[in-house]
């Protein structure tokens, strides 16, 4: 079969170009995803006339993240088999890669779904959601669980594309399909007078839509060893059984900060609803820099995917020491940009009718100060995950994770933010979680490039890595 040659191809030419070529697309692409849930709380919060719609969104935000982060922790195993095979030139082995991720995507996607809606009431009861905001937030969440299957599918599919350096394609899918979801939400809510609903209606029909175009972008790569045929759709074993060792591993350590962030929306539903609103807001805006910036998990991760599939370790190296570079200073850059702007970006999600807007802004620029200031630590951390998963050592950041942002996180949250009480301790377990799986990560990442260096050499003519 013949192997793509007009995708980004990581194993040859200028690096740092090359990554920057890739990761715009992906950018734009992973903004433009951010713009669906952007866009659910400007208009309801704007248009709606309910003063708790975003309060009510808020309260499913970290249920809703913490199964989305699933589905697509778990692509990114499809994305490494496949980088993996794409380097090493193997199109049969590319093939089975793309066919087996696509049809577990599938069948994972409408399984998560069933599970969750079943027990999505529940589940928001335990969080202490307020018993003004469960009705809406139950709608809203279950809508959007609905999409889940679609965001499987997207993903795994959009991962495969990645890999292989078609970074291009999503973008142009989720541009396209962005564009419509913001102007069913107009519709939904100012022609038909919908509130939360509408904003979800208008998302889950972008999701399928998006689902269905990366769907046909693959069956339509004719002459390419990754095609996308229905006949060849089924699961090869031993496929199946590398995607699962690396994408559950990554799956499990993206649902540790969702379980974590369950915790966390505990905690805030403690506080009044303004702060619950003003943490909406102030998540949604952190959001835009975080899902620009967060784009170099996939970059480190393919680049060094392909190149540990070639063989060639100065390059995997080149790899990760690019990457934190330009994480460095798109996350410092972004970041002041946007705290020196906070103010007029939290008034478009509120009213200016709204009563409590002092108070919204406030606690919401409390937020975006410690989220964004913490920012460059938590990127430098994931573009290490990233390299260790593209090398396929998803078990290790899984493990820094487990430590360093589930228990720790839990244990701050129970034991010490009751002690102070005040927004600000609660945000401070952050940079400090952070901090401790950037460590662990880089002792991790050093410990494994030694090991990745003896077993190239020992693969290569006099010991020599190319």
């Amino acid at each position: 079969m013949a192997l793509a040659r007009k995708n980004v191809d990581a194993t040859e030419g200028p690096l740092f170009s090359k990554m920057i070529v890739f990761v715009i697309p992906l950018m734009l692409t992973n903004l433009i995803q951010q713009l669906y849930s952007m866009a659910d709380s400007i208009v309801v919060g704007q248009f709606s006339g309910d003063p708790n719609a975003l309060a009510a969104i808020g309260s499913t935000a970290s249920l809703i993240a913490l199964l989305t982060a699933f589905v697509t922790g778990f692509s990114s195993g499809a994305g490494v088999t496949v980088a993996n095979a794409f380097g090493a030139r193997d199109g049969e082995a590319l093939s089975r890669n793309v066919h087996t991720a696509y049809f577990v995507a599938a069948i994972a996607g409408i399984a998560v779904s069933a599970v969750s809606f079943a027990v999505s009431r529940p589940l928001l009861m335990l969080l202490g959601t307020k018993a003004e905001l469960m009705d809406a937030a139950l709608l809203y969440a279950r809508i959007l669980i609905l999409g889940i299957p679609a965001v499987s599918v997207y993903n795994f599919s959009a991962a495969s594309l990645r890999a292989v350096g078609d970074s291009r394609t999503p973008f142009y899918t989720l541009t396209a399909t962005g564009i419509l979801n913001v102007l069913f939400n107009l519709v939904f809510v100012i022609g038909f007078g919908m509130s939360v609903d509408g904003v979800a209606i208008a998302t889950l029909i972008a999701q399928y839509l998006s689902a269905t175009v990366v769907t046909l972008a693959l069956a339509l790569r004719r002459g390419e060893a990754y095609r996308l045929r229905l006949s060849q759709l089924k699961v090869h074993r031993r496929t199946l059984v590398r995607i699962l060792r690396l994408g559950l591993p990554a799956a499990i350590q993206a649902s540790l900060f969702g379980i974590t962030n369950l915790f966390l929306t505990a905690a805030l539903n403690g506080f009044p609803t303004p702060v619950l609103t003003a943490s909406t807001v102030a998540t949604s805006i952190d959001v835009l820099l975080s899902t620009v910036v967060s784009t170099y998990v996939t970059v480190t991760m393919t680049f060094s995917g392909q190149n540990y599939g070639a063989r060639k370790y100065s390059r995997i190296k080149l790899s990760l020491l690019y990457s934190f570079v330009q994480v460095l200073v798109l996350s410092i850059g972004g970041g002041s940009l946007i705290i020196a702007f906070s103010e007029p970006l939290i008034r478009i999600y509120v009213s200016a009718s709204d009563p409590n807007i002092t108070e919204v802004i406030e606690a919401a620029k409390t937020i975006m100060l410690i989220m964004l200031a913490s920012y460059p630590i938590g990127f430098v951390n994931d573009n290490m995950t990233g390299h260790l998963r593209g090398l396929g050592r998803s078990v290790l950041p899984l493990i820094v994770s487990l430590i360093g942002t589930c228990l720790f996180r839990i244990v701050w949250i129970l034991l010490v933010f009751p002690h102070f009480g005040t927004l600000e301790a609660l945000y401070f377990l952050y940079p400090i979680s952070w901090s401790i799986c950037a460590l662990g990560n880089a002792v991790m990442c050093v410990i494994t490039m030694k090991k990745i260096k003896a077993e190239l050499s020992d693969a290569l003519p006099n010991g020599k890595t190319s």
